[in-house]
């Protein structure tokens, strides 16, 4: 082998070893990048110490110089791969049904998900309709056990049903994506300008900590401005409406089921076959058994 394929390899190497200890180590970028930059030139007096007749005709700057692009590299891809095996994974969950309908979603090894719990992503059922046991179109909700005042929270929604009224509210984010386009869908085109005023459609401004009140026939929405870029809606209205403009916006459908009141979402989550993802969490859906 020759003399600069050994400082090549034993630097790579040792980066490599690097990358591992920083991904186990769980160290900060910085830290990491720290700690690359001194084993990276402990190489070169480590080699002269090993093979020091070998190299003498190298020159210190080659040396320091070789395998410069690759070690870095070694680094980045053990680095990273140490942190996604030491992560918590993708949260996977099933829904074991051998046709269309409402179900409550599972844990891979087969417990309900019960109505306390909301893993996915805000979410613990699913509306399905199935054709050759694959998906043709789904809803994501959430259900709680029925009573005469029943709060079912779906993702950043929470909905509270009692006697034929309906109360929707949350809090929104604009700088998320997905608040931005519920809020869009909403209240129309939202621009935000630096000092935190929004103006919607152009022509209506809504300062921070300002709030602006809409009735559409019997529905009541209030919209506050909480916080620059955030925020909090409150409607009121009845269950009689929901397929109507505002409550449409956050609820597609209401359901019964043996005791439970199931709420669905009316953002559908991005599906392929039997398999659907939601923020960063999916839904496979199983035969039963």
């Amino acid at each position: 082998m020759k003399p600069k394929h050994k400082v090549y390899y034993l630097r790579v190497a040792l980066l490599s070893l690097v990358g591992l200890v920083s991904g186990i180590a769980g160290l900060t970028p910085m830290e990491g990048l720290s700690l690359f930059l001194l084993a990276y030139f402990l190489v070169t007096p480590l080699s002269l110490k090993l093979w020091g007749d070998e190299l003498k005709d190298l020159g210190l700057m080659k040396l320091y110089r070789e395998a410069l692009g690759s070690s870095f590299l070694a680094l980045l891809l053990i680095w990273t791969l140490v942190i996604n095996l030491m992560g918590p994974g993708v949260p996977i969950y099933v829904v074991r049904a051998s046709q269309g309908g409402i179900y409550p979603i599972q844990t891979i090894d087969g417990r309900i998900v019960g109505p306390g719990e909301r893993p996915l992503a805000g979410y613990n059922a699913v509306y399905l309709k199935l054709t050759d046991h694959n998906i043709e179109d789904i809803y994501i909700g959430s259900y709680a056990k029925k009573g005469d005042l029943t709060k079912v929270i779906l993702g950043r929604t929470e909905v509270t049903l009692s006697k034929g009224e309906i109360h929707i509210s949350g809090v929104y984010n604009l700088s998320i994506g997905s608040d931005y386009k519920r809020m869009s869908k909403l209240l129309g085109n939202i621009t935000i300008f630096v000092n935190g005023t929004l103006v919607i459609n152009g022509t209506m401004k809504l300062n921070p900590g300002e709030t602006k009140e809409f009735t559409y026939n019997s529905t009541m929405m209030e919209v506050s401005h909480t916080a620059p870029g955030v925020l909090d809606v409150e409607i009121d209205s009845t269950r009689g409406r929901i397929t109507e403009y505002p409550v449409s916006v956050f609820i597609s459908s209401i359901e019964e089921k043996e005791g439970y009141i199931f709420v669905f979402d009316s953002v559908k989550p991005f599906w392929k076959t039997r398999t659907a993802r939601v923020d960063d969490s999916y839904v496979v859906v199983l035969p039963p058994g």
